[in-house]
């Protein structure tokens, strides 16, 4: 199955990221029929544009990780940018992130601007940058109403 990433685009203001079809994501698509992932191991490293359902990350990232899961290993380093639902963090993230749920765990450390709804830090991990937490649809509203 070929799938077509040409005109996928990360959304960018809080109503289209709210509004971004997972559903319709191509890999999710495809991940209806059989459970797709994607491994970075230790001794490799990827530069670019990285779209895959569920990412585990143990060697090196650069550029865009466009995926609905992502977990960034303990000897994972991922730079750039990260759109998705979930992002588990346990190595290093220098990274601007777009996510729903964020959970730092063990010795993780995330380091950039980042936009979500849930953020859950364990053990030591390590958090610094720009946090603000997105709002729903609905809360926004209610938020421009008061």
């Amino acid at each position: 199955m070929k799938l077509d990433f040409s005109t996928l685009r990360v959304p960018e203001k809080d109503e289209e990221v709210d509004a971004f079809d997972w559903k319709a994501f191509p890999p999710a698509i495809a991940n209806r029929k059989s459970n797709f992932f994607l491994i970075v191991d230790a001794a490799s490293a990827f530069c670019g544009k990285l779209v895959t359902w569920t990412a585990f990350i143990h060697g090196q990232v650069e550029g865009l990780v466009f995926a609905e899961h992502v977990t960034v290993e303990e000897s994972g380093v991922v730079k750039g940018l990260i759109f998705c639902r979930t992002l588990t963090v346990l190595g290093r993230v220098d990274a601007d992130v777009i996510c729903d749920t964020l959970h730092v765990r063990g010795q993780g450390i995330l380091t950039g601007a980042v936009k979500h709804k849930q953020v859950k830090i364990e053990g030591e991990g390590l958090v610094t940058g720009k946090f603000a937490r997105r709002q729903s649809g609905a809360g926004r509203a209610a938020a421009s109403r008061g």
